[in-house]
């Protein structure tokens, strides 16, 4: 049986003996809060779900592609490796990657079985596993450390596992979580959330009282405990009391108790802890840093929240291709300003004679020119190294003109 057969197998029936999943390292954190958190109850907020979605996306979307290094000079690989095209049969790139990323931003790692290889022992296929189906530990006492992986109870050679790591300590095996290491503010954020939920689906303010003269035994007090809630509870009518019974509302407001201004406070919270500029997500309440126009805000986006992101990944992809092959997230699409800017640019490029027309033409998703007319490279005829002078050059020196007395005397 192959190991991935008996992979299967084990998470089969892991799966069967109990329908939740998590390990210990997914276990619920208890908060000041009193709201339990982990990375599902925190993919309820709508601002975790937004960063995570808005970084797992970014990386989905942009094009991969793989490069032989030749001397100083890079060459891409057409075809491009099925490592890079499909790195999952019955998976697409995009499908495949956001599942990576989502693992990476919500627990810090990532984690894929490598299920086939070449003849010359290169990946060809990896599988996307869940954080919770694995476990991690160390061998040895001494160092270096070396990790033991077991899927499902299964042990899993190191060689057959891609392991991407984004936050990590030294000494550790595993990235740090995100999720809990800001668990305290997250669940700040939810028990606010619920308050919420609760406050306006109880519809009448449940802090009041009823009162009354007489002395009314447990029973009756229940009694009437149920019966105003029965007649009044959630209900915007008129209350008809009885029995010498007055309503006294003891309220303390929303905006009182700062509850709209923590739930904005932790809008911003939170969206510091991905490194995703509030505006991304729809916070557009205050001024935004990352630029004045949507191209600085976009390359401020890039830079500082993909950037790490999208080198993490590279980096662990670069190790499983051969020597002096390497892969690349393309960032031009992101990156793109406005019409007008682009075709600056293009212009400065190819009066500068370092674009032709058909390398302009590409970044647009155009055909190139038909019989290479779009090959050639241009400069203005104004330009020459500094210091060229052109009458010092034998060649460029000019043919006087016969003297026409010489050609009447002759």
């Amino acid at each position: 049986m192959s190991i991935l057969s008996r992979l299967v197998e084990s998470l089969g029936e892991q799966r069967a003996v109990t329908s939740s999943n998590a390990i210990p390292r997914n276990s619920e954190i208890g908060v000041a809060a009193g709201v339990p958190v982990n990375d599902r109850t925190a993919m309820q907020h709508a601002t975790v779900f937004a960063c995570v979605r808005l970084i797992a996306d970014s990386l989905s979307m942009l094009p991969v592609d793989a490069f032989r290094k030749r001397d100083t000079a890079r060459q891409e690989i057409n075809p491009a490796p099925s490592l890079i095209a499909q790195p999952y049969p019955g998976m697409s790139r995009f499908e495949w990657m956001h599942q990576m990323a989502t693992s990476l931003v919500l627990r810090g790692n990532a984690i894929g079985l490598i299920t086939a290889r070449d003849r010359l022992e290169y990946a060809t296929q990896i599988l996307p596993i869940h954080p919770d189906d694995v476990t991690i530990t160390l061998e040895g006492d001494g160092l270096p450390h070396v990790p033991i992986y077991r899927i499902g109870g299964v042990e899993v050679p190191r060689a057959d596992i891609l392991h991407i790591k984004r936050f990590t300590l030294p000494g550790q095996i595993e990235g740090l979580s995100p999720i809990r290491q800001a668990a305290q503010g997250i669940g700040l954020s939810l028990a606010a959330e619920k308050y919420g939920a609760r406050f306006f689906g109880d519809s009448a303010n449940p802090s009041s009282v009823l009162e009354t003269d007489q002395d009314l035994n447990d029973d009756q007090v229940r009694r009437a405990q149920k019966q105003w809630i029965s007649t009044h509870g959630g209900r915007r009518l008129p209350a008809v009391l009885s029995g010498g019974f007055k309503w006294r509302p003891i309220m303390i407001m929303p905006n009182e108790s700062q509850f709209l201004e923590t739930r904005q406070y932790q809008v911003g919270e939170i969206a510091r802890l991905f490194g995703v500029p509030p505006h991304m997500i729809g916070d557009v309440e205050k001024s935004t840093s990352w630029g004045s126009g949507i191209e600085q805000q976009s390359i401020g986006f890039v830079t500082y929240t993909l950037g790490g992101w999208i080198s993490c990944i590279e980096a662990a992809l670069n190790q499983l291709l051969p020597r002096g092959q390497f892969v690349k997230f393309k960032v031009d699409g992101l990156l793109r300003g406005d019409q007008k800017a682009r075709y600056d640019a293009y212009s400065v490029a190819r009066i500068g004679g370092w674009m032709n027309v058909d390398e302009i033409r590409a970044k647009e998703d155009m055909a190139p020119l038909p019989n290479g007319e779009g090959q050639t490279y241009i400069q203005p005829m104004n330009m020459a190294p500094l210091g060229y002078d052109p009458t010092d050059q034998p060649d460029s020196a000019p043919t006087p003109d016969p003297d026409p007395e010489e050609d009447d005397e002759s």
